[in-house]
């Protein structure tokens, strides 16, 4: 794998050193999109994203979009992904410091390009419910931070139980999102999806469904209520829409037209903002 890193080319080296925060306490973000073919897939939303975020977290600002455009489509080259599909991961860290929890203000931030090849898109998925909660309180829960422990354990118990993805509920015992992706229900012919307020992260697939169908609710969920839903959908930029075959041992029979319902939504979107 050749890495961007601020400009610089790494090839089989250290592409971080071991005083890096974004190694050590796992302080930093990243954003992953879908390149086809070298083109970027909705490219403005995951960059504002990623500086939205940085801002919140007071992390310095990453660089321009014309610059990351720039540096991602050379990554996918250097790589040889610039046909296909292929995944763009952006990583900022917050730079070396001293040790403690402390950042050094005047400590650079670090940021990463790498590209792999992207997993298959829209392929069904069966569901469990993981015993991990989020913490709407949390900033983890809003941002795509460096500390994804709590993914990675709801995936692997997931995988343990024999299922594809983990549901999780929030502290408060309603539900917020799965461990890679956004949920949409169909529950007594209403399309809801929990609110970001209940531990959601903003995910660009789920903002571009929430300005494409003017049908699709927020609404705070408890389990009963979300286990109501004929139809299950995940959402997220790399994987697209997945529909969920089943949820803790129930089928989801509606999910299939659910999914063909979000997309057609999307097209139509697409398709009006494409008009001059």
């Amino acid at each position: 794998m050749i890495v961007w890193r601020d400009g610089d080319w790494i090839e089989d080296g250290d592409v971080l050193p071991a005083d890096d925060r974004g190694l050590t306490l796992g302080d930093g973000l990243f954003e992953t999109l879908l390149a086809v073919d070298g083109a970027l897939a909705h490219a403005g939303l995951h960059f504002r994203r990623l500086a939205g975020s940085a801002a919140a977290l007071g992390l310095p600002p990453p660089p321009g979009a014309d610059r990351l455009v720039a540096a991602t489509r050379e990554t996918l080259s250097r790589n040889g992904l610039d046909t296909g599909r292929a995944a763009v991961r952006l990583t900022l860290t917050a730079g070396r410091t001293a040790r403690g929890l402390a950042r050094d203000p005047s400590a650079p931030a670090r940021l990463l390009i790498t590209a792999n090849a992207a997993p298959e898109a829209g392929t069904p998925v069966r569901l469990v419910t993981a015993r991990v909660r989020r913490n709407p309180a949390s900033p983890a829960s809003l941002h795509k931070t460096l500390s994804y422990i709590d993914s990675v354990m709801a995936l692997r118990e997931a995988a343990a139980l024999g299922a594809d993805e983990a549901v999780l509920l929030n502290v408060r015992g309603r539900l917020a999102c799965a461990a890679a992706a956004n949920l949409i229900f169909r529950i007594r012919g209403r399309i809801i999806t929990p609110p970001l307020s209940e531990g959601v992260l903003p995910g660009v697939t789920r903002a571009r469904l929430r300005g494409a169908l003017p049908d699709l609710e927020e609404q705070p969920l408890t389990r009963r209520e979300a286990e109501a839903a004929d139809g299950l959908v995940l959402t997220n930029a790399l994987r697209g829409l997945r529909p969920a075959l089943s949820w803790d041992g129930r089928d989801l029979p509606g999910s299939e037209s659910l999914k063909s319902r979000l997309e057609e939504g999307l097209s139509l979107a697409e398709d009006r903002a494409s008009v001059v």
